[in-house]
C-alpha cells in the first residue's frame, strides 16, 4: 500500500479491527498491549501517509493516533493497558469505523 491507494485508510481500519479481535480471543498469545502496540503504529504511518480524508475514516484514524500518541506502552500497567485498548476498541466500533469495499 502507498500514499497513493485510496483504500489504504479502510484497509488500514480492516486490519486494526482484525488485530484487536484476536487480541480480545480466549487464549491469543498476543496481548491488548501488544495489539495497541500495533494499532498505535498503523494510525500514526496512516496519518503520516494520508495526511487528508481520502477514503472517508481519516476521522478515525486521527482519533486512534491521537489516543496513543506518546503512550510508552512498556509502562502502562495491564489495568491501563485494558482500559486504553477498550477505548480503542470502542471507536472502531462507532458506526462507519471501516467501510465495506
Amino acid at each position: 500500500m502507498t500514499s497513493q491507494d485510496p483504500d489504504l485508510c479502510r484497509r488500514a481500519l480492516r486490519e486494526i479491527g482484525e488485530i484487536a479481535a484476536v487480541a480480545v480471543l480466549d487464549g491469543s498469545a498476543m496481548t491488548e498491549q501488544e495489539a495497541l502496540q500495533t494499532i498505535a503504529a498503523i494510525a500514526e504511518w496512516v496519518s503520516e501517509e494520508t495526511p487528508s480524508d481520502r477514503a472517508g475514516c481519516g476521522d478515525r484514524i486521527r482519533t486512534l493516533n491521537t489516543m496513543t500518541d506518546g503512550v510508552d506502552f512498556d509502562r502502562l500497567d495491564d489495568h491501563a493497558a485494558v482500559a486504553l485498548f477498550h477505548a480503542v476498541v470502542g471507536t472502531l466500533q462507532r458506526p462507519g469505523a471501516a467501510s465495506s469495499s
